[in-house]
């Protein structure tokens, strides 16, 4: 996608390590329009693909599967990383550790809004190591689901994520890949 590419060169930061730093506009300050062109095309690109819910981890992919889903015209779950007063005791739960935030968390998804019945979209805002997805693939897969694909606003292919889950047969959908962070600056593939 195009213009996310040009959005990520012109206002993304590098932090440590390869830590991409796009809270301006796709996970802490949000540019909505954008987003709700990045849901449109991930949508497009599983139409064909029978989605009946969009699944996202606790938080910066909510606002893209929000996007996607309403342009599936599907419901969109989250998964938590907190047990809650608010979420049904009767969970699917499963491990997962952010690279970003070098923190283990469990993630828990309601048994009444994630069935067998489900084919499921994992989206999230960045796969770089796809310990979020194996999680979300994990959570789909004790509920007796299936999964139809997995769709991310940035890949990081210089991180095994999305080879992983390539290899394990599964459709991932980038709407923007990063090749490469060389003396701090962002390379994407063509």
């Amino acid at each position: 996608m195009e213009e996310l590419k040009r959005r990520i060169l012109s206002d993304a930061m590098v932090g440590e390590g390869d830590i991409i730093r796009v809270d301006m506009f796709l996970n802490h300050c949000m540019d909505m329009d954008l987003m709700e062109r990045m849901g449109a095309v991930l949508a497009k690109r599983y139409r064909g693909e029978r989605v009946t819910k969009v699944l996202t981890a606790e938080s910066s992919g909510i606002a893209l599967a929000c996007f996607t889903a309403k342009a599936l015209g599907v419901p969109v779950i989250y998964a938590k990383k907190f047990q809650t007063g608010y979420i049904d005791p009767d969970v699917y739960s499963a491990e997962t550790h952010s690279f970003s935030l070098d923190k283990s968390y469990t993630l828990r998804v309601s048994r009444k809004y994630l069935t067998e019945d489900d084919n499921v979209l994992l989206v999230d805002d960045i796969l770089s190591n796809g310990q979020t997805m194996l999680s979300l693939l994990e959570l789909v897969s004790k509920a007796g689901g299936e999964v139809a694909g997995v769709g991310v606003a940035i890949e990081k292919s210089m991180r095994e994520g999305g080879r992983v889950l390539r290899r394990m047969g599964i459709r991932v959908e980038a709407l923007a890949t990063v090749e490469a962070i060389e003396h701090g600056q962002i390379i994407l593939a063509d």
